[in-house]
């Protein structure tokens, strides 16, 4: 199986899920944490995110970090008879040569070559980890760092206009998870005004650009709910049915999207600290 089939395979299963109305309790085991490396200590990132989320929901781990087979090994640890592993997806340069158009003459072209590689659960290992003494950040915190305005206001918004964010107060959630997985969606949009991350915030309702938009919303706030191990409901789950269509059509396209929400991860927690370091 090819990098792409395997790609494919990955983003054919997340179809699934949203056709079976599943994403919700998929969205809501996110709050195990991001995926990481044991070894290492590193986050993975972008697409792999929704690919190792996906591969631990549908094996039931309650471990969300991984290991490669030489990581294994090195670290002299068992992997339990018949595991299997989960891809991992990242580009690769390469280096071609193509004919010049006009002149003939062979040039030399970097190309991204779609790679993959495979890694295991540290469940699927004898590795015993104690989560228990992780600390978890706090939300309001991040929030009040992050420099975004909060207005209160009847229904949870963000406002290109005047750049605030509108949100009922706390009370009127069903619980606190649900209040902070919503103001985590309406602060990922914080981040797309032009002075921020620029992104196309223009589109209207039902429009192809609105629903790009809302699905980079979603996916940034499932990795923050993730972060922040908050287990909230979608903010806008009856809305991802409309990409059904598309996802199908363009296997990229969550690919792109996730990228796009690892940006919007990444800078949100690039102003957090800095506020915290400035402190």
């Amino acid at each position: 199986m090819t990098p792409q089939d395997k790609l494919n395979q990955v983003v054919e299963t997340i179809i699934n899920k949203i056709e079976n109305g599943e994403l919700q309790s998929w969205f809501k085991s996110w709050s195990a944490g991001l995926p990481k490396n044991y070894a290492s200590n590193t986050f993975y990132s972008g697409f792999n995110i929704l690919s190792l989320m996906n591969e631990m929901n549908e094996k039931g781990y309650k471990t969300n970090q991984w290991l490669t087979f030489n990581q294994i090994q090195k670290l002299g640890v068992k992997l339990k008879q018949g595991s299997k592993g989960a891809s991992v997806f990242f580009f690769k340069p390469l280096e071609i040569e193509e004919a010049d158009e006009t002149t003939g003459e062979l040039v030399k072209k970097t190309i991204p070559l779609l790679k993959t590689f495979t890694v295991f659960n540290v469940d699927a290992t004898d590795i015993q980890i104690d989560n228990q003494n992780e600390e978890i950040p706090d939300l309001n915190d991040f929030i009040a760092q992050s420099g975004a305005i909060i207005k209160t206001r009847t229904e949870a918004f963000y406002n290109p206009k005047n750049d605030y964010i509108g949100m009922p107060h706390i009370s009127t959630f069903i619980d606190s998870a649900n209040y902070g997985a919503t103001i985590l969606h309406e602060l990922s949009h914080w981040t797309g005004a032009e002075h921020r991350l620029n992104r196309n915030l223009t589109g209207k309702f039902g429009t192809e650009d609105y629903g790009k938009e809302e699905l980079v919303a979603e996916l940034s706030a499932a990795m923050l709910c993730s972060h922040f191990q908050i287990s909230g409901d979608l903010r806008h789950a009856e809305y991802l049915q409309s990409w059904l269509k598309a996802l199908k059509a363009e296997p990229k396209l969550l690919w792109k999207s996730a990228s796009e929400a690892q940006k919007v991860f990444d800078y949100l927690m690039d102003i957090t600290q800095s506020q915290e370091t400035a402190a």
